[in-house]
């Protein structure tokens, strides 16, 4: 429609847009990816949250597994350090059992050991940890072996006929108890101390030996250490009796220790004391035992044996002390030796010193 010229456009009319009008309301193409994007990128970081939570999580759960598994690990280790002291006890201690009751005491520790090591194997463990509990379980194994064979050979050993050959056989298993030992410390310890170092978990764990000293390797020792049960020993020698301490050594350090005063000693993974016995007697003492407790926060004791000394003669036994002593405080440690049979005068025979260990 044309307007005259001067004439305005009626009341009401729409001005003319150029095209066609947006419906309101409506948005357009560019609101729409805004908001797809944000919406996706929230996805992404949900996503990336949960991973991180879950991996959190997991990670949590295997440090637990194994803080789990060193527990467990320190518990097998003292069932069976108490199984080594029945089970040498035993067979050191005299008693009036006959030989049939000792094999059966024997076959009792036996079956205490073979359900220690099932104990070892139903042990859960993380994956990481496969070979090192495979030494563990292995050298136990070594353990209830021959404990075994040991409670067979016994009624023989104990008897008349064909008592040597028994004893070398002995000997020979101890050989098996030996080998457990090299097992369980060149094989699981490592194992286990460099797993957990790849976790970044600090765990220590016992370094225990089955085996309390090495005269049970010698057939000699070990006939006459089996002669004193069911009341078979020997009785003293007729003579003069008696064995006296005459020096104690730290070592890898060297330092001698002294009765006055407080003894410095630095603290290692070799750390031992040199025990030196003297026999004052007439005639050769055999299996004199000798104890070192070492009394502080904590107290440690450990025995060994000195498998046989002659009469005007010394000797020194080495025993390491693998538990760590409190390096806090100074601790008491006492030197025992056993009195040898017919021994009447023990005074000289034990010997106790003020230590500070340092270090460790």
């Amino acid at each position: 429609m044309s307007f005259p010229e001067g004439r305005t456009q009626p009341a009401g009319a729409r001005p003319s847009r150029g095209g066609r009008g947006r419906r309101p309301g409506r948005p357009d193409q560019q609101s729409i990816m805004v908001r797809r994007t944000i919406a996706l990128v929230s996805a992404v970081v949900l996503v990336i949250l949960l991973v991180v939570g879950i991996n959190g999580c997991l990670d949590s759960r295997k440090d637990t597994a194994f803080r789990n598994y060193a527990s467990d690990v320190r518990s097998l280790v003292t069932a069976e350090q108490d199984l080594s002291k029945r089970f040498f006890g035993t067979l050191s201690k005299p008693t009036r059992g006959d030989a049939l009751s000792i094999q059966t005491q024997v076959n009792a520790q036996r079956v205490d050991a073979e359900q220690v090591v099932q104990r070892a194997k139903d042990t859960s463990h993380p994956g990481e940890l496969s070979t090192a509990h495979g030494w563990i379980v292995t050298a136990f194994q070594f353990r209830a072996d021959a404990i075994g064979r040991i409670a067979n050979l016994l009624p023989t050993a104990l008897g008349d006929k064909g008592k040597q050959a028994a004893i070398d056989s002995i000997a020979g298993q101890m050989q098996a108890l030996l080998a457990s030992d090299v097992i369980y410390s060149q094989r699981a310890i490592p194992a286990l101390t460099s797993a957990f170092s790849k976790r970044g978990i600090s765990e220590r764990f016992p370094n225990e030996r089955f085996m309390p000293d090495l005269g049970w390797l010698d057939p000699s020792t070990v006939g006459q250490r089996l002669g004193k049960l069911s009341g078979s020993g020997q009785a003293a020698t007729p003579g003069l009796h008696g064995t006296s301490l005459e020096s104690v050594t730290a070592q890898p350090a060297g330092t001698a220790l002294t009765a006055t005063g407080i003894n410095r000693v630095p603290v290692s993974s070799q750390l031992a004391f040199d025990v030196k016995v003297k026999n004052g007697g007439d005639s050769e003492e055999t299996d004199i035992g000798v104890t070192i407790t070492i009394s502080g926060a904590k107290k440690i004791t450990v025995n060994q044996t000195i498998p046989r000394i002659a009469n005007g003669q010394s000797a020194t036994v080495s025993i390491p002390i693998t538990q760590q002593p409190d390096t806090k405080s100074v601790n008491t440690v006492t030197v025992s030796i056993a009195a040898v049979p017919g021994e009447k005068n023990t005074a000289n025979n034990k010997a106790t010193y003020q230590v500070a260990f340092t270090g460790g």
